[in-house]
């Protein structure tokens, strides 16, 4: 018995198994059974454009539970997964320019948590102009707002506001 690696995840696994035991991608001709505790092939995607732009992919997409190698993070110029890093990135941990996430960092962020360098949007909120449950950022809008303007001390951001949303 040899341990190879396997062609879908890069982990060592005996040439003898009909599967790798965590992906279930099959090793030997003829095996497709997965192997491992779960009795079914771990729902696992990946696709990487061949097309790049600076050196990264177009188009990067990382889908999986972790335990089927979902935790690898998509990097591309558009990067989606459960980890994505890129120029325009969605994803549960996301960090680019314009994100989308769960958690997310970036130029422009809209997240649950957003740690937006310009602008963060979000439940929890911060940026150069931070709008949120709570807001921290020089510009602050939000149910808890901390920064030099907010709607509580600045009533020229108040009456810019009013101007921009009329009754």
């Amino acid at each position: 018995m040899a341990l190879i690696r396997c062609p879908e995840c890069q982990r060592e696994v005996s040439d003898q198994a009909a599967a790798c035991p965590a992906c279930g991608y099959p090793i030997r001709a003829g095996g497709s059974a997965p192997a491992g505790p779960f009795p079914f092939r771990a729902p696992f995607f990946e696709y990487k454009s061949k097309r790049t732009v600076f050196g990264l992919p177009l188009v990067h997409i990382v889908y999986g539970p972790a335990w089927a190698g979902g935790m690898r993070p998509a990097k591309g110029f558009i990067a989606i997964g459960n980890i994505a890093i890129g120029v325009f990135a969605i994803g549960g941990f996301a960090a680019g320019i314009l994100t989308l996430a769960g958690i997310g960092l970036g130029l422009v962020c809209i997240a649950g948590m957003a740690f937006g360098l310009g602008v963060g949007v979000g439940g929890i909120a911060t940026g150069y102009l931070a709008i949120g449950g709570v807001a921290i950022g020089v510009y602050a809008v939000g149910g808890l707002a901390v920064g030099t303007h907010t709607l509580m001390n600045d009533p020229r951001l108040m009456d810019g506001l009013r101007k921009l949303f009329p009754h």
